[in-house]
């Protein structure tokens, strides 16, 4: 019955008709994708610390997954220091920046180093990844 109400309607009756259900369409997903990016977006993480006295010679790989972001690390150990740390995966957008804060934790010794500005989120998965390694 709508369809045959339609056929008979000028253009700008359609379009009065159809404008009602195409908003009703358009928030509806502005509502879903607001809900889907919320729902993926990576979270503030806990660093705790690690006793680098009790972490034996060897190399050894850290994984983080925060929602949409992966970080995979391997940390070398030599005679309870760290000597590198080497950011095997990453998003590339934000590699470099990952490989920063990888850096500052070498140069540091410490898990307790500032995240690289303007990529808290990548700073605290990578830290993670690193103190996975560790533990």
């Amino acid at each position: 019955m709508i369809a045959a109400n339609l056929f008979y309607m000028s253009g700008g009756e359609k379009m009065k008709k159809m404008l009602p259900f195409m908003a009703t369409v358009a928030i509806t997903l502005l509502v879903a994708f607001v809900a889907v990016a919320f729902l993926l977006r990576p979270q503030t993480l806990e660093i705790g610390s690690v006793d680098l006295d009790m972490v034996t010679d060897g190399e050894y790989i850290g994984i983080c997954q925060n929602k949409i972001l992966l970080a995979v690390v391997r940390v070398d150990v030599k005679h309870h220091e760290i000597t590198s740390i080497e950011v095997l995966e990453h998003k590339t957008s934000y590699m470099e920046k990952a490989r920063q804060i990888a850096a500052n934790v070498c140069s540091s010794q410490s898990l307790d180093v500032d995240a690289v500005s303007g990529a808290t989120l990548t700073s605290d998965t990578v830290l993670k990844a690193i103190e996975n390694a560790l533990e």
